[in-house]
């Protein structure tokens, strides 16, 4: 059982169990949702599972698990609420932009890859990142806008780009619009969050 194995102490037995729910789907909300309540299993783990799944059912536990003192359920609750359509979802990623890095890739969070699949409505509180004073969000700030221009240019995540074309136009792009660069003096990264202003307003007429 899925949910028997969310309750495991072995962290491999609770992966499998995370991954049967996900399979299972909607059917599997309801007893997640239990273990939840109860206290039971790893809680950042039952939060993935019903990040994955997608399930209204679980919009107020979402909500809840943005005060969550555990990283990784604030991350999973962030992209619960995108996965179902919350108005609420791109407030909760830019306020977890940080929150529970991906352990061989420090740029890549949860909510980075949430923000990277909202497209250029994201795009105005992700240049104000751009410039904050936290260099590791300005690092995440920074991948988001990558993946936006990228999907903008036919970018697909598991696949990649349509042609070689393609991802040398991104890069031409990027390059256009003052090759950012997180860790660049505050005066170059300006000039180009300045560019992408510009042609935000163009891209969005």
């Amino acid at each position: 059982m899925a949910i028997a194995a969310l309750n495991s102490e072995d962290v491999l037995t609770q992966n499998e169990g995370v991954e049967k729910a996900i399979r299972i789907g909607k059917a599997a909300v309801p007893p997640l949702l239990a273990v939840l309540e109860k206290g039971g299993g790893n809680r950042a783990q039952v939060m993935y599972a019903l990040s994955q799944i997608g399930d209204t059912r679980a919009a107020s536990v979402f909500t809840g698990g943005l005060r969550d003192k555990d990283e990784r359920v604030r991350a999973y609750s962030a992209q619960g609420l995108a996965r179902i359509a919350d108005p609420q979802a791109q407030e909760a990623a830019l306020q977890t932009l940080n929150d529970a890095a991906d352990q061989l890739h420090g740029d890549i969070t949860p909510s980075v890859r949430t923000l990277g699949g909202m497209g250029l409505k994201a795009m105005p509180p992700l240049l104000d990142l751009l410039m904050a004073d936290e260099e590791m969000t300005r690092l995440h700030a920074q991948r988001a806008l990558e993946s936006i221009l990228a999907r903008q240019h036919g970018f697909v995540p598991g696949r990649g780009f349509p042609s070689p074309e393609a991802e040398e136009d991104m890069r031409s792009e990027w390059s256009a619009n003052g090759t950012y660069d997180y860790s660049a003096p505050a005066s170059a990264r300006r000039a180009s969050v300045e560019k992408w202003h510009r042609w935000l307003a163009q891209a969005e007429k």
